[in-house]
């Protein structure tokens, strides 16, 4: 560029590939950290959709549905059949002690609040996408080299 010390620019394009990959970095830690899901945290996040959708909760309040909720593979919905209809199920032994049961209907919204809820957290996703590209062409420009002293 004309009028601009090469080794300036060439400073700066590398501070703005530098920030870049931070940026990415931080983002992916953060997609991975929403990943490392502890069981409690997976209960708190579907309970209130399951409750949402309908279903109903049974209490492991006696010694043998204490047993019977540690048996059960926990926080994954499952069915059987019962009287020719698919019932569902889904068990909690960390954090309500309980089993979510409920139909057809009620397993069909709960599978639209969890297509919802990922539109949702896509949509979040983009916004932050979105706002940290605006900071980071903000402060590659002239007015944004306040910040930086220069």
């Amino acid at each position: 560029m004309p009028g601009v010390d090469a080794n300036l620019w060439g400073e700066k394009m590398d501070t703005i590939a530098t920030n870049s990959t931070r940026i990415v970095c931080i983002l992916l830690m953060c997609v991975l950290a929403g990943c490392a899901e502890s069981s409690a945290q997976r209960a708190q996040r579907l309970e209130p959709m399951l409750s949402q959708a309908g279903f109903s909760q049974v209490f492991a309040n006696t010694p043998a549905r204490e047993a019977k909720l540690k048996d059960i593979t926990p926080l994954k919905v499952g069915f059987f059949s019962q009287d020719g209809k698919p019932a569902y199920w889904f068990a909690d032994p960390y954090v309500c002690h309980c089993l979510f049961k409920g139909t057809e209907q009620n397993y069909d919204a709960y599978q639209q609040l969890l297509q919802d809820d990922k539109a949702e957290e896509r949509a979040q996703a983009i916004d932050d996408y979105q706002s940290q590209q605006r900071i980071m062409d903000y402060m590659s420009s002239p007015a944004g080299q306040v910040f930086y002293g220069q």
